[in-house]
């Protein structure tokens, strides 16, 4: 465990300044597929199992296919 601090503590610079840049078309993609579409994903599942936890993992399942849905549909037409 030691060594692992003294790792982090070496490569980790206190006087360092990040700045992180988020496009907002990206944080609007995230916000309509993981919380809008998460929650109506998730209600249609509640109603139809009348179970939370199959409703979570169908709500989980949901969104995590429709985001890879694109990549898909590129690997079907072959670009």
């Amino acid at each position: 465990m030691r060594t692992f601090i003294t790792r982090y503590k070496r490569g980790h610079n206190s006087h360092e300044f990040r700045v992180y840049v988020i496009q907002s078309s990206t944080l609007k993609r995230f916000v309509v597929m993981e919380i809008i579409l998460g929650s109506i994903v998730y209600n249609v599942a509640l109603y139809l199992f009348h179970n939370a936890l199959l409703a979570g993992v169908g709500s989980w399942a949901g969104t995590e296919s429709l985001k890879r849905l694109p990549l898909i549909f590129r690997r079907i037409a072959g670009t």
